[in-house]
This record gives C-alpha cells, structure tokens and sequence, in this order.
C-alpha cells in the first residue's frame, strides 16, 4: 500500500500540474519535443525528460534518443524522492488517524467517492482516513493503469539497476504543500466538485497524453488552459489563483534546485511536462538562467 501512496503521489502532482498553468500564456514557439538538451559552457550536457502519469503502455516507452540519453547519464533524478522514508512520512501526512471523511463530506458524496479512490488503488479503509485536501489530490491524478510502471519509478529503477547516482528535486513535504495550503472552507466544496466532474478531467487526460504521443508540448499547453471543473463562480478566482502561484513557485524551486546537478553535468532528470512550457515554464526559465537548452525528437 506504501509503494501505492508513492507512484500516487507523483501522479497528483503531474496531474496538479496540469491543472495549474496560467490562462493567459505567450506562445513560446516550437516546443514539438518531450526530451531536451541542456548545455552550458565548460560544463558536460545535461537532458530533461518532460514525463507524464498515463494510462498509455505506448506513451510510458522511453523513446530511443531517451535511451540514448540515459545511457550517458552519471546521475538521474525525479520530481520526488522516492524512498521508503518518503512514502511513510506522505501516508502519515495524508491520513488522519480515526476516519472522518464521511462524516465531513456527507453521506451522498462519500459514496460517490469510494468508488473513485478504489479506482486509484486505495480500499474503502484508506480512502475513509484521508484528509480532505488528500482526496482531492487523489482525484487530481488519473485512473492508473493496472501493471504499468510510472515513468519516475522506471528512471529510479534503471538508476539502481545501472549503477548510476539518484536523486530527488523536491521533499515530501514540498510537494505536498501547494494542497496543505488550499483553505479548509474551501476544501469541501472543491471535493464536491471534483467528484461531479471526475470523469470530464479523465476525458481530457486523454486529450493529453494523445499530444504527449506527438511530443507536442505546445498542444499540452493548449489543453492545460481548458477549464474543466465547473466551480461555483465564488470560488473560481481563488482556484485559478491557487494554480498560478503553485505553478511558478514550483517552477522557481525547480530552476534552484537543478542547478546543482546541472552544474555537474551528465546529469538526467524527468520534470512533469506540464511544468516546461510557457513563458513562466521551466524551459524559459532554465534559458532565463543561462542554459542553452536543444530539443530532441524521436519516434515511438
């Protein structure tokens, strides 16, 4: 149940991803590549991999150039630290220890809901100890699919496997924050309107990870800017605030964050691919920075 808590802790913030980009961005040009060259000079190259949670056997294989790239790496890293360390501290963070969501949400909502989490991978048990803020991050994470390994435990594994060093850009408690600090009045009544419209945000998942097969981040972009939850009006400014702020702090860390391993060079990393376009995207930001960054493509 642990390692279940961990693959969806990275799906949730993928899929927050997702959900936060700006309504209004710039077109940043030709952005058709999901993995990207980053060089500067008196400095070996480095790659990004753009990753996505999917559902999608074709979209989770690593293209040949991806490969290509792992193979040189000295060090590979992941949005999150995936450890077991991790995993305990994220499934004490998320579950209150007597359950009580029931009671919170309502009896109608709560039945709705079940069947949603256990879609996820989580019993009855789990999902009746989640905090509210939890639950929606649960529900802003697409339905998995049974026996495909996420892209960040592959590049864990193929770290492990192949000897090479691995790390992690953000601790459990930074990646866990952006939903810790979404006001509690405002926690129900999101919920409520995630449940309603669970499977519109799956339909345009789809949508998405159909781009991601085209390497089309710009398409991604596109459909990121779709509102697909049908808030009540009152709550529709603080929401879409919410998803601002969160996109660029994380992007801000991220930049800080990579520049250790960047500065050593030979270095790989997988970003959620909704976190690299944009004006305020990590790609702008990384170039802001000095970097040089090229775009590599290749066929599934």
């Amino acid at each position: 149940m642990l390692a279940r808590f961990s693959s969806s802790l990275f799906a949730a913030m993928t899929a927050l991803s997702f959900t936060v980009v700006p309504p209004a961005l710039a077109d940043q040009g030709d952005q058709s590549a999901i993995l990207w060259k980053v060089e500067k000079a008196n400095t070996p190259p480095s790659w990004i991999l753009a990753t996505i949670q999917t559902t999608d056997g074709q979209a989770a294989e690593f293209t040949p150039s991806t490969m290509a790239a792992l193979g040189g790496a000295k060090y590979i890293g992941t949005e999150f630290h995936n450890d077991i360390n991790s995993v305990v501290d994220m499934a004490h963070a998320m579950l209150d220890e007597k359950p009580s969501l029931a009671q919170t949400l309502g009896a109608a909502d709560y039945a709705k809901l079940l069947p949603l989490i256990e879609s996820r991978g989580y019993p009855a048990s789990v999902t009746a100890k989640l905090k509210p803020w939890a639950a929606i991050m649960m529900l802003l994470s697409p339905r998995p699919a049974k026996d495909l390994i996420p892209m960040d435990d592959r590049l864990l594994k193929y770290s492990m496997e192949n000897g090479r060093k691995y790390f992690g850009i953000e601790s459990v408690e930074q990646q866990l924050a952006p939903y810790q600090a979404i006001p509690t009045a405002k926690q129900i009544p999101l919920l409520k309107t995630l449940i309603k419209n669970e499977a519109k945000l799956e339909q345009n998942y789809k949508l998405i990870v159909a781009a991601y097969l085209k390497q089309d981040l710009n398409q991604i972009q596109k459909l990121l800017q779709i509102e697909a939850l049908a808030l009540p009006e009152a709550d529709r400014a603080w929401y879409r605030q919410w998803r601002t702020d969160t996109f660029n702090q994380r992007n801000t860390v991220i930049v800080q964050r990579l520049q250790i391993p960047f500065e050593k060079g030979d270095s790989f990393v997988g970003i959620s691919a909704a976190q690299l376009p944009g004006k305020e995207g990590l790609l702008a930001k990384l170039r802001a920075a000095g970097y040089r960054l090229s775009a590599f493509t290749s066929a599934k």
